[in-house]
């Protein structure tokens, strides 16, 4: 996904704060984008996956191993299980800082079986299904096909980012 985009995630864990310090390379990103380290709460941090079920995101800590790390800004309260979009981030370039992926707005709580998002298609028995909302597409979304298919909405069709 290009940097910028709009992209979804179902979160899976939300880190500590201590074990946010005691990954160094989560810890460095987290600090290059430009947060302090008063800001780094219990949830600042939480992996979410891209992709459901199956194959090698069966298991938990698998799917810690292939999932984004997403900054949890002040004021949100996200959880597992909560359907989240998130704004891609970069990796530093030149003078350039980091920003790391940030989470921009919950989409569905936790539990909504019934509601506007789900992993598509529809089949529990598939691999590598893909997060979609009725609303994406009347919102200027777009479905990225190939190897990794997703739903994203370019930086341009974002009012946010101008």
């Amino acid at each position: 996904m290009p940097a910028g985009a709009l992209h979804l995630g179902q979160v899976i864990a939300a880190a500590k704060r201590d074990e946010i310090f005691k990954m160094k390379l989560l810890y460095e990103a987290v600090k290059t984008t430009g947060i302090d380290d008063a800001d780094i709460v219990d949830g600042s941090v939480v992996a979410a996956r891209i992709f459901c079920c199956g194959g090698i995101t069966k298991e938990l800590s698998a799917e810690v191993r292939n999932s984004l790390f997403l900054y949890v800004p002040k004021g949100q309260d996200v959880g597992p299980g909560d359907i989240v979009e998130l704004r891609v981030g970069h990796p530093a370039e030149g003078s350039n800082p980091a920003v790391m992926n940030s989470v921009t707005r919950i989409v569905q709580k936790s539990g909504k079986e019934d509601g506007t998002c789900w992993w598509d298609p529809k089949n529990d028995r598939l691999w590598q299904r893909i997060l979609y909302c009725e609303w994406m597409p009347k919102e200027g979304w777009v479905k990225q096909g190939g190897m990794t298919p997703a739903w994203f909405k370019p930086l341009s069709a974002d009012p946010a980012s101008k």
